[in-house]
């Protein structure tokens, strides 16, 4: 059963973050539809093995990882799944952007299996910045997106895309994590800039929501634009882009 998370209006001093990324996606061409996607980054003591689960072929896959600024990078492993596909990878300013391409009709067909692995020398703290797909008829979509220990299905961690979405006066904000641990749900400006603290606590392993009605920490009234919500769990965190629209 879901959990609501109480919030309310509370000056605090801003936290540090190590830098932001946008999340703005690749302009694919063709895009995409609706297509039952998702991802999860599976942590483990050699690093992370990206699982895609898909139900219907695409033909573009996008996803981007914030790391501390200590990461030292190595180039990613893609799976056999993948291989034949064109891959871009860039890693600027300890943001990894990596990008899967098909060409001339071929795509990820349909499955669910390990698609990459990045090698992590040690435990460090990252952030699932976003990640999306293309069908090849329509538009670019986010798809959903994971972070767990391992590959077990019931450990994992998990932050719903806002509803609505833009919205004017208040939204709705839907997570989950798998074991106690120490939660934060935090909502950023475009430029880093802490806005408002929903949730700073311990949660018990389960599904929770919470609300934010465009006020920061002081109960100001904020401007319309792009905001971005992390939740941290941990040493993980996941974000994602919602607009408010007065």
């Amino acid at each position: 059963m879901e959990n609501a998370i109480q919030t309310s209006t509370q000056a605090r001093k801003p936290v540090n973050i190590f830098p932001k990324a946008e999340g703005v996606p690749l302009d694919f061409s063709p895009a995409i539809g609706n297509a039952s996607a998702s991802l999860r980054f599976m942590v483990n003591r050699n690093g992370i093995d990206v699982k895609l689960s898909n139900s219907a072929a695409i033909t573009a896959l996008r996803f981007e990882i914030e790391f501390e600024s200590r990461f030292k990078y190595r180039p990613p492993e893609l799976h056999a799944r993948v291989q034949r596909l064109n891959s871009y990878i860039n890693f600027q300013d300890n943001v990894l952007s990596f990008v899967l391409l098909g060409m001339h009709g071929e795509g990820i067909s349909a499955g669910n299996s390990t698609i990459a692995s990045i090698p992590l020398d040690q435990d460090l703290n990252f952030n699932v910045v976003a990640a999306y797909a293309s069908t090849g008829t329509g538009y670019i979509t986010e798809i959903k997106y994971q972070v767990s220990n391992d590959d077990s299905e019931e450990s994992a961690l998990t932050l719903e895309q806002n509803d609505p979405n833009p919205f004017a006066t208040k939204t709705r904000i839907e997570f989950a994590v798998s074991d106690e641990t120490d939660a934060k749900l935090l909502i950023y400006d475009v430029g880093g800039a802490l806005v408002r603290t929903l949730l700073d606590r311990v949660l018990s392993a389960g599904e929770y929501s919470a609300e934010w009605d465009g006020t920061d920490d002081s109960g100001r009234s904020v401007d319309s634009g792009i905001y971005f919500y992390r939740l941290y769990a941990g040493v993980y965190s996941i974000t994602r882009k919602m607009v408010l629209a007065r």
